[in-house]
């Protein structure tokens, strides 16, 4: 057993991501694992570029990060035929129905179930198969976000609660167990309210807190219509940003995000071609 860790990482053309270097699913110790977690805490993403490990080396790295949660696709069409732990993202029809979750659709940019009280902590995403093109997952860090506000825009949050509704997904689909509501005025429906400035609970940094989608949020106490323009302004500021970490996937990649300090994106791929995806999901705390 080796004393020391040989791991290391090599930051990428943003100030998103790193790779990991030196890390052997196979053979590791405490000490590789605080090194890839203080990486991880480091950059908000990491990778490992090919690395082609079993489901089960999967879920074992994954338990040293936290208790396993149960991403609500994986309690629809993605769930693993033997491990439980893992969704599956997956475009190909068995049967004509859905063998894994997502299709092959576009996903905005998001941050993971922010509409659940104590949203993931992280997340662990490997390629099983790859289409030549598209599929493409692009993160941005909500650290740099709050950091870069104008001091207008800051003080304009300071201290301010953002309500998510929980009713309907980005799509306009009913979640599961949700009923249809009896208001239109999706304030008055079951969601969540979260700091719009959260505090990282390792870190200690503070990172903005937007969420999913602009629909079906709002700036508790402040007029409906003076919400969503600040609301806007904030997502542009956002997602505007020139750093932007872009994966183009290979089989064997395994890109491991922090959720409580950045945000992601998926594009599209052509239907006609296979995109599989083996992910685990880790426990966070209630944003503060």
């Amino acid at each position: 057993m080796r004393m020391n860790t040989k791991v290391s990482a090599v930051q990428n053309d943003s100030n998103v991501c790193a790779d990991i270097v030196g890390f052997d699913f196979s053979d590791y110790n405490d000490a590789d694992i605080a090194a890839v977690r203080s990486y991880w805490l480091q950059y908000g993403v990491i990778r490992f570029r090919a690395v082609h490990i079993t489901d089960q080396q999967q879920v074992n790295f994954s338990r040293h990060f936290g208790d396993f949660v149960i991403h609500p696709k994986q309690l629809q069409e993605g769930g693993h035929p033997t491990h439980r732990e893992i969704l599956v993202i997956s475009n190909v029809m068995t049967d004509g129905k859905p063998s894994g979750a997502l299709g092959n659709s576009e996903a905005t940019w998001h941050t993971d179930t922010w509409f659940y009280e104590r949203p993931p902590a992280g997340a662990i995403l490997r390629a099983i198969e790859v289409p030549p093109s598209g599929g493409d997952t692009y993160f941005l860090s909500t650290y740099h976000a709050y950091e870069t506000l104008p001091e207008e825009l800051r003080n304009a949050i300071e201290g301010r609660q953002i309500f998510f509704q929980s009713v309907y997904d980005k799509t306009g689909r009913l979640r599961l167990g949700k009923s249809e509501p009896t208001s239109t005025d999706f304030r008055e429906w079951s969601g969540v309210v979260h700091p719009l400035v959260r505090t990282h609970g390792e870190t200690g940094r503070k990172a903005l807190y937007l969420g999913g989608t602009r629909e079906g949020s709002w700036i508790v106490g402040m007029p409906l219509d003076e919400s969503n323009d600040l609301i806007a302004e904030l997502w542009e500021h956002t997602t505007a940003t020139p750093d932007v970490f872009v994966q183009k996937w290979g089989v064997g990649d395994i890109v491991m995000w922090d959720n409580r300090c950045t945000m992601h994106r998926r594009d599209s791929f052509d239907p006609n071609t296979i995109r599989i995806m083996h992910r685990t999901t880790t426990s966070g705390e209630r944003p503060v």
